[in-house]
């Protein structure tokens, strides 16, 4: 990493995800302009279409985080060109002075290790649920990853459903509640978002001594199946992209 951004006050932090386009205009640590999209598989038309809005704030760095493989960074960066401004991608790094990993860095996605660069505390043990295309589950002891899991997400189990099975045809619907189906498009619905909030169940239980903080755009969905409110902070990966360049 660069010491590049320490140099100026108004910064673009960008999220490139596997479904949404998300941004943090911030000027001298606030944020002054934010938005996320779905980019329909389309990221850098997405990016090119708001262009115009990110230019107007005439940004002086952008610092991005990309799930999206080189082909589609390097149209991304073809695109940040024209904005004429410094440009840097995060990348994993196992032994930052926050946060240790014992993982091969190649093998953990950014996405994840920003999301826990933006939640860690070297005083505590927590663990990062984040919500978004995957269910990831990450846990750490005090500034140090000890592992964690990948789940697909509730949309994702209802269409491997769909697509592995002849006689389930009832496909959309809300993810809204756990209670016992009494329509096979209930069960569907109830018993895959049942499987999501069961696999946060039984981390709590495992590992009772951790914070839990769910993160990402499912957080809410999650959150409402439990009794107490859980500790939720949906911009964790953008914190942590902050946190990278700071």
């Amino acid at each position: 990493m660069s010491d590049l951004p320490h140099q100026f006050t108004k910064k673009l932090w960008l999220d490139l995800g596997n479904t949404r386009l998300k941004y943090w205009i911030v000027e001298n640590d606030t944020i002054i302009a934010h938005d996320a999209r779905e980019h329909l598989k389309a990221p850098n038309e997405l990016l090119l279409g708001l262009l115009g809005t990110l230019a107007s704030f005439c940004p002086e760095f952008v610092g991005i985080s990309s799930v999206l493989g080189d082909k589609i960074n390097t149209a991304i960066m073809q695109t940040l060109d024209t904005l004429g401004v410094p440009y840097e991608f995060a990348k994993v790094n196992a032994n930052h002075d926050k946060l240790k990993s014992h993982y091969n860095p190649k093998e953990l996605g950014v996405d994840r290790w920003l999301q826990m660069l933006g939640a860690v505390d070297k005083h505590k043990r927590q663990c990062v649920v984040g919500c978004g295309t995957a269910l990831t589950i990450d846990l750490i002891n005090k500034g140090v990853h000890l592992g964690g899991y990948i789940l697909p997400n509730v949309y994702m189990q209802r269409h491997a459903l769909y697509a592995g099975t002849q006689q389930i045809a009832v496909k959309g619907g809300k993810f809204d509640s756990i209670e016992l189906g009494k329509t096979t498009f209930d069960a569907v619905n109830h018993g895959v978002l049942f499987g999501v909030v069961g696999a946060v169940r039984a981390i709590m239980t495992d590992y009772p001594d951790f914070e839990l903080i769910l993160t990402g755009g499912g957080a809410d969905m999650i959150n409402a199946q439990f009794h107490q409110e859980l500790k939720t902070e949906k911009e964790l990966l953008l914190i942590g992209l902050k946190r990278y360049f700071a």
